[in-house]
């Protein structure tokens, strides 16, 4: 890996990560207390983190179309910040969608979805960190991006179990189309972080 006078894209993927840590705080306790009447609002605090991390990806793009020099190959940089952002962005989207669709209540699978979307976003946040010094820490980061797997296989596995229960039981139509979508996007949280972790192995290889 290339020396560098600054670990700022380093540290700027943690941050965008940790936005993401974030918005998954806030849809796990959005699911535990859900409360329909109140999406409205909620859209717009949790777009609030989005923003933030939006923020975050534009001041380093910024920095990166000023340098020549930088500390991974600049394709890489850009595929890890889009890739950061996504998972943000997904997080967004499943709370836009409970307004979107007009989820009357919660169903118990979303709040353990919730809760593995968060820790996949705080192991892939462990990850990002170990990244500047992988060299010395490969075991640690090792052992972040393994967990991490394991979390988006735990997602899998509960798609799978929510989506049979709710096409097995009597759900009306309307609830089943938009849980349908719901599970849909949850899923694709756990995936997106599933994404920045192959991205951060290929970076490790690549720098080996």
């Amino acid at each position: 890996m290339k020396k560098h006078h600054t670990n700022e894209y380093f540290e700027g993927f943690v941050l965008g990560m940790d936005s993401a840590c974030k918005a998954a705080e806030y849809l796990e306790n959005l699911v535990e207390h859900y409360d329909p009447e109140k999406l409205g609002e909620q859209i717009e605090e949790i777009h609030a983190i989005e923003h933030e991390a939006d923020l975050n990806k534009h001041k380093l793009m910024q920095k990166l179309a000023k340098e020549f020099i930088t500390p991974i190959e600049r394709e890489d940089i850009i595929l890890l910040l889009q890739q950061i952002d996504n998972v943000t962005d997904f997080i967004e989207d499943v709370v836009r969608k409970m307004f979107m669709y007009n989820a009357k209540s919660m169903r118990h699978e979303a709040l353990e979805f919730a809760s593995i979307i968060k820790q996949c976003c705080y192991e892939s946040r462990d990850a990002l960190k170990e990244l500047p010094g992988f060299q010395k820490n490969s075991d640690r980061l090792a052992s972040a991006i393994v967990k991490v797997n394991d979390y988006e296989e735990q997602g899998d596995r509960l798609y799978c179990a929510a989506m049979r229960r709710l096409y097995c039981e009597n759900a009306e139509s309307l609830e089943r189309i938009t849980w349908t979508k719901l599970f849909d996007w949850m899923e694709a949280c756990c995936d997106a972080c599933e994404d920045v972790m192959e991205s951060v192995e290929l970076v490790v290889m690549k720098n080996s």
